[in-house]
């Protein structure tokens, strides 16, 4: 079986693609550890076991349906945009490792990245029926919970896969979680305190349609 990971960046993949590969029946690669085995299993090998793909969050601007006759199981990875914008920026991430340059900014927000996100999104809206979602919010709040579910998607046995080995920096991993070995709450809606309500409104503005349909008010 090959398993996809959709997600628009700082949702949690790594955490995500992390926890798979805990799993007995799993073997995830990160999206530095994807590009020794995305090429292959896109030209269509077939491998032996079970594989789970996060690629570069830049995989999915481009609509494709090649991926669908590639892959077996589709698992999308959403967080509210706004927590994502603020991770993004903090760890240096929201350019030059995605390759992507700044945008005009709006009351502080670049919303190039925010429109960037929004093609990403298509992805999933255009065939939201493939995809098995996972709200970031809901998996590190009630992880048994949504674990199991997720499990029961994939047709494996549950299995309990935190707290977890630490992260492989050159792997792919993430810096500001190579020292945790399990989950916590304490990125949930840290947008309340960082950002203004005029700021909220740029994100309603460019992301509203799209937040609304995955439960982010």
């Amino acid at each position: 079986m090959k398993i996809l990971i959709g997600y628009h960046q700082r949702s949690g993949s790594t955490l995500l693609q992390h926890m798979l590969n805990g799993h007995s029946k799993i073997k995830s690669f990160s999206d530095a550890s994807s590009f020794l085995v995305l090429p292959a299993l896109l030209s269509g090998y077939t491998p032996e076991g079970n594989i789970c793909i996060k690629p570069m969050d830049n995989f999915f601007l481009f609509r494709t349906r090649l991926l669908y006759r590639r892959f077996d199981k589709f698992i999308w990875l959403a967080r509210d945009p706004r927590d994502s914008y603020l991770s993004a920026l903090e760890a240096g991430y929201a350019y030059g490792s995605s390759l992507w340059l700044p945008g005009r900014k709006l009351h502080g927000i670049d919303v190039g990245l925010l429109q960037r996100w929004k093609r990403v999104y298509r992805q999933y809206f255009q065939l939201q029926n493939r995809w098995h979602l996972v709200r970031y919010e809901d998996l590190v709040s009630d992880p048994d919970t949504v674990l199991a579910d997720l499990f029961d998607y994939l047709e494996l046995p549950f299995e309990k896969v935190y707290p977890f080995e630490h992260f492989n920096l050159a792997a792919g991993g993430d810096p500001k979680l190579a020292r945790t070995k399990t989950i916590h709450k304490k990125s949930v809606q840290r947008f309340r305190e960082r950002l203004t309500a005029t700021q909220l409104r740029v994100f309603r503005k460019f992301l509203g349609k799209e937040m609304q349909a995955l439960g982010y008010s």
